[in-house]
């Protein structure tokens, strides 16, 4: 599984989308889990709160690749992910609600996991519960609301800063294949990450710790390669 940074959802990549799913259902009826490589599309809504004391994270959808290698066994067994996403915050400047920035969290994962594989309404079916950790890699790009307002309140040039940090996330996956040539997945899981948020200004450097937690629901469908 890959999750590649959230754009807008561009009518063209709908059209896309909605072109799949007709064709999942118009072709013959066979196991995806035959298939070596998948690749296609997701969509999630990605919810966060209060990142910290003062600050809070909205909402957001997205829309990224989606691919399958291969297909899990049941049993136990070693389990990656990527899961790049950002954070929008909000902050308090000067006594006025702003815009902070976008929060980046790039993690690297590995773990472990369980894997049932059966079938469900005469289809195959896997269903994946994994717990993943690693490392992050972090950065904060400033909104142009928030140098404005630092720069009114009298705090000249601002820059900011995000550390790197331990990630982990369990997370449950389930695979449901449609035919031969496409597969439907859900995923939910909890990302767990914390770093450090440093601004710096003339009045000094203000550094939180950023609960920069996300609860993740997506679902997607791949097609078939080979």
């Amino acid at each position: 599984m890959a999750i590649a940074p959230a754009g807008d959802v561009s009518s063209a990549r709908l059209g896309l989308l909605m072109i799949l799913i007709t064709g999942a259902f118009a072709t013959q009826a066979q196991a995806q889990s035959e298939s070596k490589f998948a690749i296609g599309a997701e969509f999630g809504v990605v919810a966060s709160g209060r990142t910290s004391t003062e600050d809070y994270a909205h909402a957001h959808a997205e829309f990224n690749p989606l691919w399958r290698f291969g297909t899990e066994n049941t049993g136990w067994g070693f389990h990656w992910g990527l899961n790049w996403y950002t954070v929008d915050i909000d902050r308090p400047i000067g006594g006025t609600a702003t815009e902070l920035g976008e929060l980046h969290i790039r993690p690297i994962m590995a773990g472990y996991g369980y894997t049932w594989k059966m079938r469900i309404a005469g289809r195959t079916t896997e269903i994946t519960a994994d717990l993943l950790g690693g490392y992050a890699f972090g950065s904060i790009e400033l909104a142009p609301a928030a140098i404005d307002t630092y720069s009114r309140v009298g705090s000249g040039s601002v820059s900011a800063d995000a550390s790197n940090t331990l990630v982990l996330k369990p997370e449950v996956g389930v695979w449901y294949d449609i035919n031969k040539k496409f597969g439907f997945n859900v995923n939910a899981g909890y990302m767990i990450a914390r770093p450090d948020v440093t601004i710096t200004s003339s009045a000094g450097s203000d550094v939180r710790t950023a609960r920069a937690d996300q609860f993740i629901l997506k679902v997607g469908l791949a097609y078939s390669i080979f």
